[in-house]
């Protein structure tokens, strides 16, 4: 892309007198960037078993095709945040975006298993890249009185994205065949970047590129302690999600709470819906100034959620701490991000987000072997205690980190 096609954010001076509305337009589209980036992925989940059919492959086949976007994805999340430090935040996320569009539906043409795992892996490698990009973006160009409501939209962007693009994927495999769900997930990333063609989210780009090296507050003392602890946090989210809502609770909600697969799906929907309502009131508490008020309340919830499973043997009760786990640990995950941009620079915190999301991508690797391994052996309490404490320890070790800390002095946004 050369300099005409693809202009610098307007000047200074014309960001000064966007309006909220225009910067709220702006908002809306970086998070609906981040969730038709992960469309990409999760529209073709339906298709990916029709895979081994249409060539057919043996079964075995689609455990390397997951593993191999798991781990692109996983190795290219650092790299993605770190190289913000030197390349225009604009023209990289446009590229990387642009190429995952590209490979994604050149998936559905391929006709091999190493094909396939190879395409996977490179489609790993830039959905990673786009998500940390325009969420490290997001969180650092965010206005500083409104960074809670701003990250609490991503989430929102985030499960809406995730719940259309299972419908979507489904669809388009029973009405027009596996292959085109490749190119049926690109279509809303693509409409996206058409969005922001048309209408740049100037005042992001031009607030990342303005960024000073070192922040112009005064962030806590010591950042590395923080930053581990956000790691931490990341970690056990990623690590009770894949091990657990995506593991062993279907196993458990099938053989021990009298669920069926559509019984769970309903539980699973009323989740994210309450979830979804609860992001706005969340993201005003935080921009109220509430760190600790909001991370460790919802932490211990959820893990409270995920220890008293096995206690329920009924699909109600089962049912309920299951919703009550989707909002409490959805409400944890907004804080994270709006610690980052408030204690490092937007130049840095390309940096930890991208290191943040590899160590949470090694939790859900790491997870469901952990989780299963401790089933087999000890029982399913233990392995829900596993994931319990792992959360509470988590949640609580950050929220004692910022409770200690002198209050940070928000960056203007």
């Amino acid at each position: 892309m050369s300099e005409t096609e693809l202009p610098d954010p307007a000047p200074r001076a014309q960001q000064q007198r966007l309006t909220s509305r225009e910067v709220g337009e702006q908002t809306l589209l970086l998070c609906a960037l981040i969730g038709t980036a992960q469309m990409t992925w999760g529209v073709i989940v339906p298709g990916l078993p029709l895979l081994t059919d249409r060539y057919d492959l043996a079964v075995s086949t689609l455990g390397p095709i997951l593993a191999a976007f798991a781990i692109g994805r996983a190795l290219a999340n650092a790299p993605a945040g770190l190289a913000l430090r030197w390349w225009r935040p604009r023209r990289y996320l446009w590229i990387v975006a642009l190429a995952l569009a590209a490979v994604t539906a050149a998936t559905g043409l391929a006709t091999t298993a190493p094909a396939i795992v190879a395409l996977r892996f490179v489609a790993g490698l830039l959905g990673g890249a786009v998500v940390t990009v325009a969420f490290s973006v997001l969180v650092a160009g965010a206005p500083a009185g409104r960074r809670g409501s701003v990250v609490a939209s991503s989430m929102v962007a985030m499960m809406s994205a995730a719940a259309v693009g299972a419908v979507l994927g489904g669809v388009v495999v029973e009405a027009l065949g596996v292959g085109w769900s490749f190119v049926a997930a690109v279509l809303p990333l693509l409409g996206c970047l058409v969005w922001e063609w048309l209408r740049p989210a100037s005042h992001y780009w031009a607030s990342y590129s303005r960024a000073p090296t070192a922040s112009a507050g005064h962030a806590p003392s010591g950042r590395r302690p923080l930053l581990l602890a956000l790691c931490g946090v990341s970690f056990a989210t990623f690590f009770v999600r894949f091990a657990g809502e995506q593991g062993l609770v279907p196993v458990m909600a099938y053989d021990d709470a009298g669920l069926t697969p559509v019984t769970l799906a309903v539980v699973m929907a009323v989740g994210t819906v309450v979830s979804l309502a609860t992001m706005p009131v969340v993201g005003r508490v935080v921009d109220g100034g509430a760190r600790v008020g909001v991370l460790l309340p919802a932490g211990l919830v959820g893990a409270a959620a995920v220890l008293a499973l096995p206690a329920f043997d009924g699909p109600v009760l089962f049912g309920a701490a299951l919703v009550l786990y989707f909002a409490a640990t959805t409400a944890v995950n907004v804080v994270p991000g709006v610690v980052s941009g408030d204690a490092w620079a937007a130049q840095d915190a390309g940096a930890v987000v991208g290191l943040t999301r590899t160590v949470g991508d090694i939790g859900a690797a790491v997870g469901p072997l952990a989780v299963f391994w401790v089933a087999d052996r000890s029982g399913e309490a233990a392995a829900c205690l596993l994931m319990g404490a792992l959360l509470a320890v988590a949640v609580t070790g950050l929220a004692a980190l910022l409770a200690r800390r002198t209050p940070v002095v928000v960056r203007a946004g």
